[in-house]
């Protein structure tokens, strides 16, 4: 793998968890380990950690070593609307840049 600069990872993790990474709240897995978690649980998407990952993302996690954590979320942090009629918070972002994050309203009765 090529050099990168902060930026380029940076672009790359944005990108990635935008394509790919969020995805994981539609996936039962997660939306099992996220639900039965316990406050401030933080999981991993990683080299390590890909189940149920979709393959493209997981050959870009693995080639550029991006890292990403994914943890339930207060309502309070994200907009009020993403937690309307009792969704579940999920907030997504690059491990090694914090301020790259995504939220997902999550219905906790479909996992």
């Amino acid at each position: 793998m090529p050099y990168l600069s902060n930026r380029q990872l940076k672009k790359l993790h944005k990108y990635w968890l935008h394509l790919g990474v969020v995805d994981a709240s539609l996936r039962s897995y997660w939306r099992a380990k996220l639900f039965a978690s316990s406050r401030g649980e933080i999981f991993h998407i990683d080299r390590n950690h890909l189940i149920e990952i979709d393959s493209r993302t997981a050959k870009a996690i693995q080639k550029y070593k991006l890292q990403f954590s994914v943890r339930v979320a207060d309502p309070s942090e994200a907009e009020p609307w993403l937690s309307e009629n009792g969704n579940i918070l999920f907030v997504f972002w690059a491990s090694n840049f914090p301020s790259v994050r995504i939220f997902s309203g999550n219905n906790p009765d479909v996992v």
